[in-house]
């Protein structure tokens, strides 16, 4: 049997956790969750995922900083989210992360699929 692909999601809401893990799964991919930064460290350092969706604006570190210590440890995609932030407001911010996708809430989960996929298949 094929593996699935891994998606770690990272938000402190748990409506976009549970929107956004089902969702996913319905479409084949192995998907864990973490409501926090810390959390989400924790978790990419014990079974390491193929990608990781997170929210910007997290309680205990921002998702910036989140995203920074993923790539630096981990190396792997990230696609940012925010119901707060524009994509021009903070596009110097998240360029400096290198992130691989960014979508606004609400959430297209169409574009965001594709994004993944294309992500992941190259």
């Amino acid at each position: 049997m094929e593996k699935k692909n891994s998606i770690l999601i990272v938000d402190d809401e748990k409506e976009i956790r549970l929107l956004l893990q089902e969702f996913l799964e319905k479409n084949g991919y192995a998907v864990q969750v973490a409501e926090d930064g810390q959390q989400a460290l924790k978790l990419a350092g014990e079974q390491l995922p193929d990608l990781v969706i997170t929210d910007l604006l997290l309680p205990k570190e921002h998702g910036i900083e989140v995203m920074q210590a993923i790539k630096d440890r981990f190396f792997l995609p990230i696609i940012a989210i925010s119901g707060i932030y524009r994509k021009e407001e903070i596009q110097g911010r998240i360029n400096d992360v290198f992130i691989d996708g960014f979508f606004e809430k609400p959430l297209d989960l169409d574009a965001i699929l594709a994004c993944i996929r294309s992500i992941l298949n190259g």
